[in-house]
């Protein structure tokens, strides 16, 4: 699905107070792509922002993107500042191979810190019959909103295992659960951070097929697909789930413009680092930190005022993952 970079931007702004930036020779508000409601970002970013506005003294500004290719985009036409983005999107927003980069290579932003790890959840209604990955195949799937993860990823990564839907459809998570209940969607495919709430919901009330990936499948996602890795969804993840289901993931990083100045870089990604215990309340998975060496080697650099927050906090950034 070819998405246009206005559908993938999305819109709104809030503004959070804060102290004026005194040290360094940025000016006025920093601006920080999200995501859509229903997604971990809009949780996680506000939270980050919060804490960072406090550590920084700046002005946080919040835009309700897409998501993970989005905010790429947002940062690559100096839209905003900070941002969210997975790891197997960020290579190929630095490559140009996903099919929404159109062929370009983004090289504006950096990482600044691993987050969370995410996980591709694909849930049916019990009455369509669907119970394995084979059996979308020639289906409707909703795949996420515009912008996102499981947008830029999931037609990839049933094509990797020869599974090629009859049609993807984008939208919010929880207008697209609401579709697939509703009969106009066979299944849905997300990528989040389990359980992702729009399908935890859905599973109090109805009776879902949560599919899952063979271990052979798993593997070879995670050979083809740069970033991504196999996962497992932990029983009882969701409402009914009595079994571990196997699955594919990939980490979340935090990402800033090249050109935010290193202090900066520094005071925000401190803010995060300090306060991984209350952020990891919010998002279910994000007590499994990705590494650092995670995020090197799938061709993303830190920011240098990210990396010397992270030595501060004793983890290592070889030189080598180091851009200014």
């Amino acid at each position: 699905m070819k998405l246009s970079r206005r559908r993938l931007l999305g819109a709104g702004l809030v503004l959070t107070a804060g102290r004026a930036w005194a040290d360094t020779p940025w000016s006025g508000a920093l601006v920080m792509g999200t995501g859509r409601p229903g997604g971990d970002y809009s949780v996680y970013g506000p939270a980050w922002g919060r804490l960072a506005a406090a550590q920084a003294g700046v002005d946080i500004a919040y835009r309700a993107s897409g998501g993970a290719t989005a905010n790429i985009l947002l940062i690559d036409e100096a839209v905003a500042q900070l941002g969210m983005t997975t790891l197997t999107v960020a290579n190929e927003a630095r490559t140009g191979t996903g099919t929404w980069t159109a062929g370009a290579k983004f090289q504006s932003f950096r990482a600044l810190f691993p987050m969370f790890s995410s996980v591709l959840q694909i849930v049916s209604p019990r009455a369509t019959g669907i119970t394995t990955i084979s059996a979308l195949a020639g289906q409707v799937i909703g795949i996420g909103p515009d912008g996102g993860s499981g947008a830029a990823t999931v037609p990839s990564i049933l094509a990797s295992i020869g599974v090629i839907p009859k049609r993807t459809v984008t939208g919010d998570y929880p207008a697209q659960i609401h579709d697939m209940l509703a009969g106009k969607l066979d299944a849905c495919a997300f990528i989040g951070a389990p359980p992702l709430s729009a399908i935890t919901h859905a599973a109090l009330n109805q009776k879902l097929s949560l599919i899952g990936l063979s271990s052979a499948e798993s593997a070879h996602v995670g050979r083809v697909l740069p970033g991504m890795t196999p996962m497992t969804l932990k029983a009882g993840s969701f409402p009914g789930q009595n079994a571990a289901v196997s699955s594919v993931g990939m980490a979340n990083i935090a990402i800033a413009t090249a050109s935010l100045p290193a202090s900066l870089a520094t005071a925000v990604t401190l803010a995060a680092l300090h306060n991984q215990a209350a952020l990891a309340k919010l998002i279910a998975a994000s007590t499994d930190i990705p590494s650092i060496n995670a995020v090197g080697k799938a061709g993303v650099t830190f920011h240098p005022g990210a990396a010397a927050a992270l030595h501060q906090s004793g983890q290592h950034v070889p030189d080598e993952y180091i851009e200014s």
